[in-house]
């Protein structure tokens, strides 16, 4: 498929952007405590923009410390922040990426124990806030002062950003943040009516257009997706604000931390892709501004269609960069992308006060694998799921020769009941799969033909590494009941109860398997390992990371 208006040039308010892909801002973790920027943090991005994306939009950071949304949140409330910042800009730039920055504030949803303090917000509360461990925030409101103060310091923050060199600032005004709270009917305790709001965030912005000499983009919720929130409607209406205030390019979102399903706000795997494309659709049609589409665009061909139809300018492609942050490089070169599973792994670990990491990339955080321990071994590889695919396809990469056993082609984990807690998207996970086998195809691996059980001749002698990655087995003689037992949920919509039960993920992960036990076969000579699953039953994130260091990690005799 050529994508021909994914990969063509355009503009944001005069800035020149290469291609039509935007990695959008997505909270990693790797500042600092304090918000400093971090080697890890300009590594994260910079393979982003060495891998083709055109805007690299860098996480949330709030222009004041009382709107901290999480733990090891960027910073740009000081001008002590600008050098980190302008070496995370050269290190985007240098790649030929355009670098954006988004301006958030967590108001409401501002994390108590990085304020020291209540958060300040347009809501009074209680409000819910999770994130290492649950609160329940009851903010301090704003008044006409502190009003004053944070469109001041907005200001400050962008002047920031431009000093830094960033070529676009994103404001975040969706998801329950405090500009969607300002502008909502719902939660706006201290501005008193939709005049008042609209008018208060259109001189907001008016005034960081005003300060600045590069372009503003606004992300606008098209749907609140909750009986009180904002609409389309709503959205439509503050729109001509955003136009005359001087907004270069309008980014649309869709869900709340109020939401019936608050997982939309980020759609994992039950929802269609390009779930908020209907709404850009909509905005595209009322504004003569770029319009940037969000929400599961990571398939190459929904994204060009999506530009090709004319219902956005820009598709940003979040998770699909985590995945595979070569994603714009290898559509464009009609190579094998990883498939992003929107499992929402990079999600929960996140929220739960770790560094961002992918089910499908155990190199998310970073750029360098390590060097390889060993001169060329040759490696042999019973099992063909994730983890001796993974293992192969790195082993591959640190210049072994490598030679899988493949009993079939199938993933046994694609026709689990639940998946991570949701309903699998099988689709999507037989996607995932195939990729990974033409990537171990496109690396070099050998792979046995269907129906071969055993190496050939010239496998069985001279093989340094026989690894079994053939998966768990399951305890005592059950494995024919449970997979029985399996196949048949898999037919049946368990309720979403039931497929976020933790104890039914334990009971499918862990208390129903056990590691392999007898060695795949005995090569004289050769070091057998046990990776993934067939060492220590557990989930896919699990499974795949411990394929990859595996792969890269020394051999010595005395291990």
């Amino acid at each position: 498929m050529s994508y021909v208006h994914l990969f063509s040039p355009s503009t944001i308010g005069g800035v020149e952007i290469r291609n039509r892909v935007v990695l959008p801002s997505m909270t990693t973790r790797l500042a600092t405590p304090s918000g400093e920027i971090t080697p890890e943090l300009v590594s994260y991005y910079q393979e982003r923009a060495r891998g083709g994306c055109g805007l690299v939009i860098v996480e949330m950071a709030s222009p004041q410390r009382r709107g901290r949304h999480r733990g090891r949140e960027l910073g740009i409330d000081s001008d002590e922040y600008i050098p980190g910042l302008r070496s995370l800009v050269a290190a985007i730039h240098e790649q030929g990426a355009r670098a954006g920055i988004q301006l958030g504030h967590g108001g409401a949803r501002a994390l108590p124990t990085e304020l020291g303090g209540r958060p300040l917000a347009a809501t009074a509360g209680p409000i819910p806030v999770f994130e290492t461990a649950r609160f329940v925030n009851f903010p301090e409101l704003f008044d006409e002062d502190s009003l004053e103060q944070l469109v001041v310091d907005h200001v400050d923050a962008a002047r920031r950003a431009e000093e830094a060199g960033f070529d676009v600032i994103e404001l975040h005004g969706a998801h329950g943040y405090l500009l969607a709270q300002l502008i909502s009917a719902d939660e706006n305790r201290v501005l008193p009516d939709f005049a008042a709001r609209y008018d208060f965030l259109a001189s907001l912005v008016r005034r960081i257009v005003e300060a600045v000499g590069i372009p503003l983009s606004y992300r606008l919720s098209g749907q609140d997706f909750y009986s009180a929130g904002q609409t389309l409607d709503d959205s439509l209406a503050f729109l001509p604000y955003l136009e005359d205030a001087g907004v270069s390019a309008i980014s649309v979102t869709g869900g709340h931390y109020k939401s019936v399903d608050p997982e939309i706000m980020i759609p994992p795997m039950p929802y269609e892709d390009g779930v908020f494309l209907d709404a850009a659709r909509v905005v595209k049609a009322r504004t003569r501004l770029p319009v940037i589409a969000v929400g599961r665009v990571n398939a190459p061909a929904v994204a060009e269609d999506a530009l090709a139809q004319g219902w956005a300018d820009f598709v940003a492609v979040g998770r699909g960069q985590i995945a595979d942050p070569h994603w714009a490089r290898k559509t464009q070169q009609q190579q094998q992308v990883r498939e992003c599973l929107a499992c929402n792994h990079c999600v929960r670990t996140m929220r739960s006060g770790k560094q961002l990491a992918c089910a499908v990339n155990p190199t998310v955080t970073t750029t360098d694998r390590p060097a390889a321990g060993t001169a060329a071994q040759r490696r042999l590889v019973f099992g063909a799921g994730p983890a001796g695919l993974t293992y192969a396809v790195e082993s591959a990469r640190a210049g072994h020769e490598v030679y899988v056993i493949a009993r079939d082609r199938t993933w046994k984990a694609a026709a689990a009941p639940t998946f991570n807690g949701y309903r699998p998207d099988r689709q999507r996970m037989h996607r995932y799969f195939d990729g990974l086998w033409k990537e171990a195809v496109e690396a070099g691996v050998r792979i046995s033909p269907a129906g071969e059980l055993e190496p050939p001749p010239e496998w069985r002698t001279d093989v340094d590494v026989v690894a079994d990655a053939r998966g768990a087995t399951y305890v005592g003689n059950l494995g024919p009941l449970v997979r029985i037992l399996i196949r048949v949920l898999s037919r049946v919509p368990l309720p979403k109860r039931l497929m976020k039960s933790d104890r039914l993920h334990h009971i499918l992960l862990y208390d129903l398997r056990n590691p392999r036990r007898r060695e795949p076969t005995r090569i004289p000579g050769a070091r057998t390992i046990k990776i993934g699953d067939a060492a220590q039953p557990g989930d896919l994130a699990a499974a795949v990371h411990d394929a990859y260091i595996q792969a890269w990690k020394e051999h010595s005799d005395d291990q």
